[in-house]
């Protein structure tokens, strides 16, 4: 029994490890947050989220950083939130007694202190698209884009973006994402200002790397500082207000049959 214990021990440990599809480290004053799962174009799952939300909460309470960052695992950032039958319950999510995951997301990312920076590796969708407006500084691959599945599934905007994405791209253009599901490709991204760089796909990594190592030797009080003016109290609070009167849209369309009729047919679909 003895030594069967610490191998027990040994075992849940390392497939708690390797059931992690968020994988998080702390570089020179930057706090990392990597989504790792690959395999389905990493969709986030109600345990992502949660990972996501404790490794924000930490990020926010470390002494140390200045930065977190937000990155994907291969050639995806992020599918957005995953709808697979395992993982989705649409009338479930309906409910204003259930927490949806991605709503306290949300909220982390309006009232989180660091400077926030999205490395967008590859293609963002949905969730993942919209969350992007709420951080402070956006770069991305020229192999990505932003797509905005809602007319599709049936749903709303999220995260904020009725408010955040025609205030980033102009109205007609915004409403083209959300209302009609146009793509923005990373050229255009960068010229309208949602995104602040691209760089070549084959080096996204080396020079993103690079910008925020070059990043980490600005003097830290007086970025935290001009965060907390930029995005201030004044804006915080109404921003947790339009995400939650989207909240309660998206809960209406959750609760109505043509959405779930079509997320089912959309990800329900019998190998």
């Amino acid at each position: 029994p003895r030594v069967q214990s610490p191998l027990l021990f040994f075992l849940i440990l390392i497939s708690f490890i390797f059931s992690m599809s968020v994988r998080t480290y702390i570089k020179g004053s930057t706090y990392w947050i990597r989504y790792e799962n690959a395999k389905k174009a990493n969709a986030l799952t109600e345990k992502m989220y949660d990972q996501i939300n404790s490794a924000l909460d930490e990020a926010n309470e470390h002494k140390e950083t200045t930065f977190t960052v937000l990155t994907g695992e291969g050639n995806y950032y992020s599918s957005g939130n995953d709808f697979s039958p395992a993982e989705w319950n649409t009338k479930k999510a309906a409910s204003k007694d259930v927490e949806i995951g991605f709503s306290r997301w949300v909220r982390r990312l309006i009232d989180h202190e660091k400077i926030m920076i999205g490395l967008v590796n590859g293609p963002a969708m949905g969730m993942s698209a919209t969350t992007l407006a709420l951080m402070d500084y956006v770069v991305c691959s020229e192999k990505a884009f932003f797509y905005l599945p809602f007319p599709i599934l049936g749903v709303g905007p999220e995260a904020g973006a009725s408010v955040t994405l025609p205030a980033a791209l102009g109205v007609s253009r915004a409403n083209g994402l959300m209302l009609f599901g146009e793509r923005l490709e990373a050229a255009e991204a960068l010229k309208c200002g949602f995104v602040g760089k691209v760089f070549p796909h084959e080096e996204f990594e080396k020079l993103s790397t690079e910008m925020i190592e070059g990043f980490e030797k600005l003097p830290r009080h007086s970025l935290l500082a001009s965060k907390s003016l930029i995005r201030g109290p004044v804006w915080r609070e109404k921003m947790r207000g339009v995400a939650e009167s989207e909240l309660d849209t998206l809960r209406k369309l959750f609760a109505s049959d043509e959405t779930q009729r079509r997320i089912g047919e959309k990800f329900n679909k019998k190998k």
